[in-house]
C-alpha cells in the first residue's frame, strides 16, 4: 500500500482504531500502543511486515491466533481508519475546513461517541446517515484491500469501523 498522506490527525485515528480493535480483537490492546508508534514512524514498512507471512495466505495467517494476530491485525486497522477517514473527511466534511483542524478533530470524536472533554457529552448532532455509514465502510473495505488484507479479515475490520460510528436515527 502506498503511504497516504492523511488529513486526519494521529490521535484521533489511534482513538477510532483502538475502538475497532478491542473489538474485533482484544487480545492485541495489550500492544496497540507499540503498534501504533511502529506504524506511524514508517506506515509503509509496517504494512510491508505485517502483510509479509513467509510465502503463506494472509487469510490463514489471520486465522492462525496467537502472536501472527498481534503483528498483523493493528497496522491493518490504523491504516484503515487513517485511510477512511481521510476520504470520508474530502467527501463529506469539506466544509469543516474552515473551521481548522480542531473542528474535525472534535467532529469526528463526536462520529465514533467522543469528545474532546472529559465531561462533555458527545454532540447528538455528530451522527452519520445510513448512506454515510455505508459509504464509510466501503471505503474502509477497499483501503484494507488494496493494502492486501485478505477478504474476510478486510470485511471484519470494515464492519468494526462501521459499528463504532453513530448513526443518525
Amino acid at each position: 500500500m502506498n503511504a497516504r498522506i492523511s488529513v486526519v490527525d494521529e490521535d484521533v485515528v489511534r482513538e477510532v482504531t483502538r475502538i475497532v480493535v478491542s473489538e474485533v480483537a482484544p487480545e492485541e490492546m495489550a500492544l496497540f500502543g507499540m503498534n501504533s508508534r511502529a506504524y506511524f514512524r514508517d506506515p509503509a514498512r509496517t504494512l510491508e511486515e505485517a502483510a509479509g507471512d513467509g510465502g503463506g495466505s494472509k487469510e490463514s495467517l489471520m486465522g492462525a491466533g496467537g502472536a501472527e494476530v498481534v503483528v498483523m491485525l493493528t497496522p491493518f486497522a490504523l491504516a484503515m481508519v487513517q485511510g477512511a477517514l481521510s476520504s470520508f473527511i474530502g467527501a463529506f466534511a469539506a466544509n469543516l475546513a474552515d473551521g481548522g483542524g480542531t473542528a474535525v478533530r472534535r467532529w469526528l470524536r463526536g462520529l465514533f461517541g467522543r469528545s474532546d472533554g472529559e465531561n462533555e457529552a458527545a454532540d447528538p448532532d455528530s451522527a452519520l446517515t445510513p448512506d454515510q455509514v455505508e459509504w464509510l465502510r466501503e471505503e474502509a473495505y477497499r483501503t484494507l484491500r488494496r493494502a492486501e488484507l485478505g477478504d474476510s479479515q478486510a470485511r471484519l475490520l470494515a464492519d468494526a469501523l462501521a459499528g463504532a460510528a453513530r448513526v443518525r436515527r
